[in-house]
Protein backbone atom coordinates (compact mmCIF):
# COMPACT_ATOMS: atom_id res chain seq x y z
CA UNK A 1 0.00 0.00 0.00
CA UNK A 2 3.21 2.40 0.42
CA UNK A 3 4.07 2.10 -2.87
CA UNK A 4 0.77 2.57 -4.46
CA UNK A 5 0.34 6.18 -2.27
CA UNK A 6 3.98 7.60 -3.41
CA UNK A 7 3.00 6.40 -7.07
CA UNK A 8 -0.07 7.99 -7.25
CA UNK A 9 2.01 11.48 -6.12
CA UNK A 10 4.64 11.37 -8.44
CA UNK A 11 1.96 11.00 -11.67
CA UNK A 12 0.53 14.34 -10.49
CA UNK A 13 3.63 16.09 -9.59
CA UNK A 14 5.17 15.29 -12.88
CA UNK A 15 2.16 16.57 -14.94
CA UNK A 16 2.80 19.58 -12.98
CA UNK A 17 6.51 20.11 -14.06
CA UNK A 18 5.74 19.10 -17.39
CA UNK A 19 3.06 22.08 -17.54
CA UNK A 20 5.30 24.46 -15.66
CA UNK A 21 8.16 24.20 -18.27
CA UNK A 22 5.62 24.43 -21.56
CA UNK A 23 4.54 27.65 -19.87
CA UNK A 24 8.12 28.86 -19.68
CA UNK A 25 8.63 27.79 -23.12
CA UNK A 26 5.72 29.26 -24.53
CA UNK A 27 6.58 32.33 -22.94
CA UNK A 28 9.68 33.23 -24.94
CA UNK A 29 8.47 31.05 -28.04
CA UNK A 30 7.36 34.48 -29.97
CA UNK A 31 8.94 38.00 -29.44
CA UNK A 32 7.03 40.24 -30.78
CA UNK A 33 7.25 42.24 -34.01
CA UNK A 34 9.59 45.32 -33.46
CA UNK A 35 9.99 46.23 -37.59
CA UNK A 36 7.66 48.96 -37.61
CA UNK A 37 8.57 50.75 -34.55
CA UNK A 38 12.01 50.83 -35.76
CA UNK A 39 11.51 52.09 -39.08
CA UNK A 40 9.68 54.82 -37.49
CA UNK A 41 12.58 55.22 -34.97
CA UNK A 42 15.02 55.94 -38.04
CA UNK A 43 12.05 58.40 -39.23
CA UNK A 44 12.31 60.67 -36.06
CA UNK A 45 14.12 64.37 -36.56
CA UNK A 46 18.10 63.98 -35.31
CA UNK A 47 17.89 60.42 -35.91
CA UNK A 48 20.00 58.37 -38.54
CA UNK A 49 19.29 54.80 -38.10
CA UNK A 50 17.72 52.72 -35.41
CA UNK A 51 17.88 49.14 -34.00
CA UNK A 52 15.46 47.50 -31.83
CA UNK A 53 15.85 44.37 -30.04
CA UNK A 54 13.82 42.27 -27.79
CA UNK A 55 15.07 41.13 -23.99
CA UNK A 56 13.74 38.30 -21.11
CA UNK A 57 16.13 39.63 -18.44
CA UNK A 58 14.89 37.50 -15.72
CA UNK A 59 11.84 35.38 -16.94
CA UNK A 60 10.77 35.07 -20.51
CA UNK A 61 7.67 36.98 -19.56
CA UNK A 62 9.24 39.51 -18.41
CA UNK A 63 10.19 41.62 -21.90
CA UNK A 64 12.25 44.62 -22.41
CA UNK A 65 13.20 46.46 -25.60
CA UNK A 66 16.86 47.55 -26.28
CA UNK A 67 17.19 50.48 -28.83
CA UNK A 68 20.22 52.02 -30.34
CA UNK A 69 19.60 55.21 -31.96
CA UNK A 70 22.35 56.57 -34.28
CA UNK A 71 21.86 60.69 -33.82
CA UNK A 72 23.36 63.67 -35.41
CA UNK A 73 23.72 65.44 -32.46
CA UNK A 74 25.74 64.05 -29.66
CA UNK A 75 25.51 66.68 -26.91
CA UNK A 76 23.72 66.24 -23.84
CA UNK A 77 20.92 68.52 -25.74
CA UNK A 78 20.69 66.05 -28.70
CA UNK A 79 20.25 63.19 -26.45
CA UNK A 80 17.34 64.99 -24.96
CA UNK A 81 15.74 66.37 -28.23
CA UNK A 82 15.76 63.08 -29.73
CA UNK A 83 14.55 61.62 -26.89
CA UNK A 84 11.56 63.76 -26.76
CA UNK A 85 10.92 63.71 -30.28
CA UNK A 86 10.97 59.63 -30.03
CA UNK A 87 8.76 59.45 -26.75
CA UNK A 88 5.32 59.66 -28.64
CA UNK A 89 6.76 56.88 -31.13
CA UNK A 90 7.44 54.85 -28.33
CA UNK A 91 3.89 55.75 -26.77
CA UNK A 92 1.92 54.97 -30.18
CA UNK A 93 3.82 51.13 -30.64
CA UNK A 94 1.75 48.19 -29.07
CA UNK A 95 4.84 46.54 -27.94
CA UNK A 96 6.64 49.63 -26.89
CA UNK A 97 4.02 51.17 -24.74
CA UNK A 98 3.58 48.57 -22.85
CA UNK A 99 7.74 47.41 -22.06
CA UNK A 100 10.34 49.05 -20.32
CA UNK A 101 12.93 50.78 -23.10
CA UNK A 102 16.56 50.91 -22.63
CA UNK A 103 18.13 53.73 -25.32
CA UNK A 104 21.15 53.52 -26.12
CA UNK A 105 23.21 56.51 -28.46
CA UNK A 106 25.65 56.53 -30.72
CA UNK A 107 26.84 59.72 -32.83
CA UNK A 108 26.60 59.27 -36.40
CA UNK A 109 24.92 56.13 -38.77
CA UNK A 110 25.00 52.79 -38.25
CA UNK A 111 27.14 52.19 -41.82
CA UNK A 112 29.97 54.55 -39.93
CA UNK A 113 30.75 51.38 -38.06
CA UNK A 114 31.90 48.06 -38.98
CA UNK A 115 29.64 45.71 -36.94
CA UNK A 116 27.36 46.46 -33.85
CA UNK A 117 30.26 45.44 -31.76
CA UNK A 118 32.17 48.71 -32.72
CA UNK A 119 29.36 50.92 -32.61
CA UNK A 120 29.15 49.84 -29.38
CA UNK A 121 32.29 51.26 -28.52
CA UNK A 122 31.11 54.43 -29.53
CA UNK A 123 28.10 54.67 -27.20
CA UNK A 124 27.60 58.36 -25.50
CA UNK A 125 27.06 58.13 -21.71
CA UNK A 126 24.06 59.51 -20.67
CA UNK A 127 24.94 62.10 -18.10
CA UNK A 128 22.50 62.91 -14.94
CA UNK A 129 21.64 66.09 -16.70
CA UNK A 130 20.30 64.64 -19.64
CA UNK A 131 18.35 62.59 -17.23
CA UNK A 132 17.09 65.34 -14.87
CA UNK A 133 16.30 67.43 -18.35
CA UNK A 134 13.99 64.76 -19.01
CA UNK A 135 12.57 64.35 -15.45
CA UNK A 136 13.42 60.94 -14.69
CA UNK A 137 15.85 58.68 -12.34
CA UNK A 138 19.39 58.47 -13.27
CA UNK A 139 19.67 54.79 -14.47
CA UNK A 140 23.80 54.92 -15.35
CA UNK A 141 26.10 55.66 -18.16
CA UNK A 142 25.12 53.33 -20.08
CA UNK A 143 21.67 53.84 -21.27
CA UNK A 144 18.35 55.72 -20.88
CA UNK A 145 16.11 53.26 -19.25
CA UNK A 146 12.69 53.96 -19.46
CA UNK A 147 9.58 52.50 -17.98
CA UNK A 148 6.53 53.17 -20.42
CA UNK A 149 4.85 56.12 -17.80
CA UNK A 150 8.06 57.56 -17.46
CA UNK A 151 7.70 57.06 -22.06
CA UNK A 152 4.50 58.90 -21.51
CA UNK A 153 5.81 61.30 -19.13
CA UNK A 154 8.53 62.58 -22.09
CA UNK A 155 6.05 62.59 -24.75
CA UNK A 156 3.25 64.54 -22.79
CA UNK A 157 5.86 67.18 -22.55
CA UNK A 158 5.83 66.61 -18.23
Amino acid sequence: MARERGRGFRIPAVIAVIALGSLALAGCAGDPDVTDLQTQLSEVDGVNDATVSVTHSNFPWETQLVVTLFIEDATDDGVVDVTRAAAPVFVADPVASRHEVSIYFVPGQQSDYDSEFDAQGEELVVTPEVAAALGVPDAGPHSLRLSPSQMRAIADGE
